[in-house]
């Protein structure tokens, strides 16, 4: 099997040319980034998938995939790829198939994924949440009869199922990697998801063809034509989605490139980036799989370095300090919700009080952005509980949290790694002020004004992007119209639709979306972020706050105070009143209500792990479970649940 792929690869290679289209990159990128994205150009122009084994070939032995206890190494994952890829062919995908995909993190994702690169198809990955008639147009659009699933998503995506043209299944079970059907962690995996073998009851449920793993590679062994195809750098590599925040349960499909990640993963290695080394690095691999950012800050960046992925197939908040327990990673890629869920935990449970986590080298928090006050609480708990003291004896180990993201549409084109830290040197204390995100060195980021000027330094507007790592386009052609904008220089950018500003260090401070502002009667715009900052300042007592315009016009400040603060909940609403109100005019005060979320409550999340807008938008003002005040009015009906220290 595995002589057959090299045979084909080698044939594949020999007819390899540079790519048509090169990457016209600006020559404001340094010598060092314009080489590699040359490289990239001229010996690089074939599949991701090609390029992570290209970069393995003598790394066979090592261990690809953790799962639940199970080792799977690069030539047991690439021999499975293979074997999918050929069962593709065989029933009738090809180079340019759009093939639907609702998989969560297992081997066999991994497999999948890999096994559509080999044949140039294009791997259209949904989320188990979508609306149901959505997920039904975009199933149709895909042209496939057959939809490849597992077996946990299954009874939430049926319906839509059932109301596509879909009339075959190929599911996936998440016991399927198991050695002899045996879950080592199944102790705590039992608290709160039971993993069984359902395959057998959706055959029976369906009201088509239903295809097991077994059966499924049983399908391509007697394939005898050429499986892998020719895939130029440009082609599509994937379809995936945005979080849904803009409008719920139907979030946006976008179009990348092969490109898109082997360039990706390219600079995040050291002699491009001048970060640190990922080698021998275990990755946690647990963000939903619809997602660019799972596929390329987690898959396929761990892949290209050789090092191992910890497949955690269930996403949620309470299971992911137990997820991080069963795996062990050096490095996590998280949302501010999930970390700070953990750190609550560490600090708070009697349970978790004494758990250390000295395997957490790269904690980074990414999806959104991170408050100055959730940064300290987590960069506290990253200290009491010896976070990345494998690598450096505890107390000297820098672990601070890490900073990365970007859109969706532009890809992961920030990071910081160890921000505090990094904010801790004599150039950046001179500021005094929070660092912002570090562009990658082969994206130009810049703001620009409404009539296309380029921002100065602290001056907020339009945040836009030139990168190779943007996307193709939205699958919505209609949303394809707006999505470039030109600057007064006549150059073409990707908008991000975020308000920002570039600080005295060039770094990028994401402020939220262009249309989240209050217009005053006078005609000026006050954008939500100069509340949310002159709120945040005091990261003492203040964790988190966002404000909000619910969908009956309220303007409502929701804020989360700091577990270890020392003034009283009164003390500190009444110190943000005055802060207000010497920053902002009357008609601005009296426009905001406010509302304490409690340490346990915290904010709802949407199913991409993401604060949930949509969620905060619905509550009133006169929910009865919660009491909202004027910011101006007395503070003794004021009531908050916190968590105390035992």
């Amino acid at each position: 099997m595995f002589s057959k792929f090299l045979e084909e690869k080698r044939i594949i290679e020999q007819n390899e040319k540079s790519c048509k289209k090169p990457y016209n990159f600006s020559n404001k990128i340094n010598k060092k980034a314009q080489k590699a994205l040359i490289d990239i150009d001229q010996n690089r122009n074939h599949s991701l998938a090609i390029e992570l084994f290209n970069r393995n070939k003598n790394n066979l032995n090592k261990t690809a995939l953790l799962y639940r206890g199970v080792k799977i190494t690069y030539y047991e994952m690439f021999n499975e790829a293979y074997k999918y890829a050929k069962s593709l062919k065989a029933l009738g995908f090809k180079k340019g198939s759009e093939i639907p995909i609702c998989i969560t993190n297992t081997p066999e994702f991994i497999y999948m994924f890999i096994a559509c690169m080999f044949i140039g198809a294009k791997a259209h990955i949904v989320g188990d949440w979508f609306d149901k008639d959505y997920l039904t147009n975009i199933l149709n659009k895909t042209k496939s009869k057959i939809m490849f699933i597992d077996d946990i998503s299954y009874e939430q995506i049926k319906d839509s199922i059932n109301a596509s043209s879909i009339d075959s299944l190929v599911c996936f079970s998440l016991t399927d990697s198991f050695k002899n059907n045996k879950n080592y962690y199944e102790r705590i995996d039992s608290k709160f998801h039971k993993i069984d073998n359902n395959v057998e009851f959706i055959k029976k449920d369906f009201h088509g063809q239903t295809y097991d793993n077994k059966s499924f590679i049983e399908i391509g062994q007697d394939y005898k034509k050429m499986v892998l195809e020719k895939v130029d750098l440009n082609d599509v590599c994937t379809i995936t989605y945005t979080s849904g925040t803009t409008k719920p349960g139907e979030p946006k499909g976008v179009k990348q490139a092969h490109r898109s990640y082997i360039t990706l993963s390219r600079f995040k290695e050291s002699d491009v980036s001048g970060m640190p080394t990922m080698k021998d690095m275990s990755v946690l691999a647990h963000i939903p799989t619809y997602t660019h950012m799972e596929l390329s800050c987690a898959i396929s960046d761990t892949l290209y370095c050789g090092c191992t992925l910890a497949l955690e197939p269930f996403y949620n908040k309470e299971f992911f300090p137990y997820s991080l327990h069963i795996n062990k990673p050096n490095f996590v890629p998280a949302s501010v919700g999930f970390w700070g869920h953990l750190c609550k935990l560490l600090n708070f449970d009697p349970a978790w009080q004494k758990i250390n986590m000295p395997y957490l080298m790269l904690p980074t928090v990414t999806g959104e952005g991170c408050s100055p006050g959730e940064e300290k609480f987590f960069n506290l708990t990253s200290r009491k509980h010896k976070f990345g003291t494998e690598k450096l004896p505890f107390p000297l180990a820098p672990i601070t949290f890490s900073i990365g993201g970007g859109t969706t549409e532009s890809s992961g084109i920030f990071v910081t790694l160890f921000k505090s830290l990094q904010e801790k040197r004599l150039k950046h204390l001179i500021y005094k002020r929070s660092l912002g995100l570090t562009p990658h060195k082969f994206a130009e980021v810049e703001i620009i004004n409404e009539f296309g000027e380029y921002c100065k330094t602290n001056e907020p507007g339009l945040l836009v992007a030139k990168n190779p790592c943007e996307m193709i386009g939205y699958t919505d052609e209609s949303l394809n119209k707006n999505i470039k904008v030109t600057s007064r220089d006549n150059r073409e950018w990707l908008s991000l639709g975020t308000y920002s500003y570039k600080d005295e260090t060039e770094r990028i401070h994401m402020k939220g979306r262009m249309d989240s502002f209050l217009k005053l009667t006078n005609g000026e715009i006050i954008p939500y972020y100069l509340i949310e900052d002159c709120i945040l300042c005091d990261t003492k007592n203040v964790l988190s706050c966002s404000v909000i315009k619910t969908n009956d016009n309220n303007l409502i400040c929701h804020i989360e105070l700091q577990p270890y603060r020392k003034k009283s909940t009164r003390q500190i609403i009444k110190s943000i009143t005055e802060r207000l109100k010497t920053k902002f005019s009357k008609e601005v005060i009296d426009n905001l209500f406010y509302r304490i979320r409690d340490n346990i409550e915290s904010f709802p999340l949407d199913p991409s792990g993401k604060r949930s807008v949509s969620t905060l938008k619905r509550i009133g003002i006169d929910e009865k479970t919660h009491m909202f005040n004027r910011l101006e009015n007395q503070f003794k009906d004021i009531k908050i649940r916190s968590l105390k220290k035992k």
